[in-house]
């Protein structure tokens, strides 16, 4: 509701400040307004990495245990496997601080009257969310389609 009542820039700008001080967001966004958030985007991408290098780390270890243990290796695969994909304590804050960054890198092209085509924050926000955001309105398209024909020839009977 933020967002559509005062502007999207100003509800971005105002939660960053909750975060940061006022002195270094004016900073970064004088500093990016010009060149746009290619660094920003590419420091999001590097901590989504290092929070999916964890996860790997975490399944080696378990299937290690479990190769130490002497157990089989259909064991060992599954508790790799299990513990690579179980949630950690810092999934939620690697997360957040990623999409802050992706964030303020899209304030940065708005407010800098850049293409949003070039901006690479918005890309990799795309890349992710979009996919799967694209995946579900396809499948709502799909089923609208698909009971279409009955509707329209109800429709026309009545």
């Amino acid at each position: 509701m933020d967002v559509v009542e005062r502007g999207g820039t100003a509800v971005i700008a105002e939660r960053a400040v909750a975060y940061a001080s006022g002195d270094s967001w004016n900073r970064l966004v004088k500093r990016h307004s010009r060149r746009g958030c290619d660094d920003l985007a590419l420091l999001a991408r590097r901590i989504l990495q290092g929070k999916d290098q964890l996860h790997d780390a975490v399944g080696r270890a378990a299937g290690a245990l479990f190769g130490l243990l002497g157990r089989p290796r259909i064991e060992r695969v599954f508790a790799q496997e299990l513990a690579r994909r179980i949630p950690l304590p810092v999934d939620a804050q690697l997360f957040a601080a990623a999409r802050g960054l992706q964030i303020a890198g899209i304030y940065v092209c708005v407010v800098g009257n850049r293409s949003l085509t070039d901006c690479a924050c918005l890309r990799d926000v795309l890349m992710v969310d979009g996919q799967e955001r694209l995946q579900q309105l396809l499948q709502g398209a799909l089923e609208d389609w698909q009971w279409l024909p009955r509707r329209m020839s109800g429709g026309i009977a009545e």
